[in-house]
């Protein structure tokens, strides 16, 4: 049952983090048409200081409530996931209140000074309001997410999307036309409306389902030093890593002024790879985004009675996902990317940039899965701490690359940053785990696949006229993965009997027998 639950919240979280990522997506093209690259630029700088203050807001809080409820349901103890709820939301309370306080109080130096344009202002003093709810929330949502009732978190999300694009609109309908400061603080109006009708939305279900338990409640400061000794560590981290990414932000487009563009034209440039190429490139994440959501409490659950089997297993399996996902989409970035960038955003020069950064999926994929792998195991300082030292080497490469190189400098510390926060997240993770890697099935046979699907779509499209670059790309890119998967099955990097038994390693109980390789596919290779 435990398998089929996870199975049906993966399928959940994939169908609302794709709509997520299209809404996201829409709303960017949206934002593009109606305030241009250079406004794209001005509301990324304004949000990588926001990103700052909500990390001081709420770092560390849906880790801790997930991994403390989940343990806590885990020994059919509600009352002290229960005391672990109660106490994360308080310290939600406390630091989010603080850090709305000092967004608010420092917003003229912040965008004067630190940011060099005073259109900034404005918007940071709105969407400081946004930051408490911001703290509640993320309580919330990690609650639902250990207890395995993912429909509500996910739902709560997809609220708050909406109600921030109508809030969106019809500011930019009245406030567009009176400047870039009014359309950036038009935006900012939409997430401090969709944050709050999120957490109200939230809370309700929250209180309709703690009633519906049986429970004495209980107080123990047990429950406190864990909240805290989970809470501070990862917020410290996070806090250092996250002014680390500020900087990064700041100095990008400070860098191409150096580099000889003018303001205008440095900010335009800064929002076409922040705002607009990296959503695309992180797009088809969607489902790996979901699954290591759902892995975080799974492992948890397995480390907290030393199901060491089930871990490694696990482990196992995602990062082959990872990878036979993560190289058809390389590919079609790579094949089809100048249609892509017509489609969304009526640029060639995006969909050119995205044919460039998509060697970059796979190394992001994987890091994607192995830093949530590595919280679930109880890592997730050291996961952290890869983080900040990726961010203090793309803070040094920026301010050295960029003023001399331009883009192309940008392009050089995002190759070097991503490979080395995957390569030592992935290095953690197998010290942490015993990960059997096959090199021939894991990496050669899908490159083989996925070079001969695209050659061969490539080949048979050639000469046909679509109706829009959509249509080209929708039709390409399916048949590419039609070839591709059907490959994979030819080849037997992957089998109908490896589908069939995935299932089984979510839950140790589901089996009689541990599922081991064929004899002609045992693993070649150690990590």
């Amino acid at each position: 049952m435990k398998a089929k639950l996870f199975l049906k919240n993966t399928v959940i979280l994939t169908v609302g983090s794709i709509i997520l990522r299209l809404i996201g997506v829409a709303f960017g093209a949206y934002l593009s048409r109606q305030i241009g690259a250079e406004g794209m630029g001005l509301y990324q700088l304004v949000f990588s200081v926001y990103n700052f203050a909500s990390t001081l807001a709420t770092s560390g809080i849906y880790l801790s409530v997930t991994r403390l409820v989940a343990e806590g349901i885990g020994r059919g103890s509600y009352a002290d996931a229960n005391d672990a709820m109660r106490k994360c939301m308080i310290y939600g309370v406390i630091v989010s209140t603080v850090a709305a306080s000092a967004l608010y109080g420092f917003s003229v130096p912040i965008g004067t000074k630190l940011l060099d344009d005073p259109r900034t202002v404005l918007s940071l003093r709105i969407l400081a309001c946004a930051l408490p709810f911001m703290a509640f929330s993320s309580s919330l949502r990690g609650y639902f997410f250990a207890i395995r009732n993912v429909v509500k978190s996910t739902s709560s999300q997809i609220l708050e999307q909406l109600i921030r694009m109508a809030v969106v609109s019809v500011g930019l309908t009245i406030l567009l036309p009176k400047g870039m400061t009014w359309a950036c603080a038009a935006i900012a109006l939409g997430s401090v409306g969709g944050e709050a009708l999120a957490f109200l939305y939230t809370l309700v279900l929250y209180l309709r389902d703690r009633r519906k338990r049986n429970f004495t409640p209980k107080r123990q400061k047990e429950t406190t030093r864990r909240v805290l000794a989970i809470t501070i560590p990862v917020a410290l981290s996070s806090y250092l890593r996250s002014a680390l990414v500020t900087i990064e932000n700041i100095l990008i487009p400070r860098g191409f002024k150096k580099y000889g563009a003018t303001g205008q034209s440095a900010l335009a440039q800064y929002g076409m790879m922040e705002a607009m190429v990296m959503p695309i490139l992180t797009f088809p994440s969607a489902f790996l985004t979901s699954f290591s959501s759902l892995l975080v409490p799974e492992l948890a659950e397995a480390a907290a009675v030393g199901n060491r089997r089930q871990i490694n297993r696990l482990a196992s399996r995602v990062m082959q996902l990872t990878l036979f996902f993560s190289l058809p989409i390389t590919a079609a970035f790579i094949a089809f990317g100048e249609d892509l960038g017509l489609a969304v955003y009526q640029s060639a020069e995006a969909g050119a940039m995205l044919r460039v950064l998509a060697p970059l999926v796979p190394m992001l994929y994987l890091d994607t899965v192995a830093d949530a792998m590595l919280k679930g195991l109880d890592e997730q300082v050291s996961s952290l701490r890869y983080s900040i030292i990726d961010s203090a080497i793309s803070v040094v490469l920026i301010y050295l690359l960029i003023p001399i190189y331009g883009v192309n400098g940008y392009i050089a510390v995002m190759f070097i940053s991503t490979f080395v926060n995957a390569a030592l997240s992935i290095n953690c993770l197998v010290r942490v785990t015993e990960i059997p890697f096959s090199l021939g099935d894991w990496v050669i046979k899908p490159i083989i696949a996925v070079t001969a699907s695209s050659i061969g779509v490539l080949y048979l499209v050639r000469g046909l006229t679509f109706s829009s670059h959509a249509m080209a790309v929708v039709v390409k890119a399916g048949l590419m993965l039609l070839c591709y998967f059907g490959l994979l099955l030819l080849t037997r990097a992957v089998t109908f009997r490896e589908i069939r038994d995935f299932r089984r390693i979510l839950h140790p109980k589901d089996q009689k027998s541990q599922i081991a390789p064929a004899p002609h596919r045992q693993a070649s290779h150690s990590l």
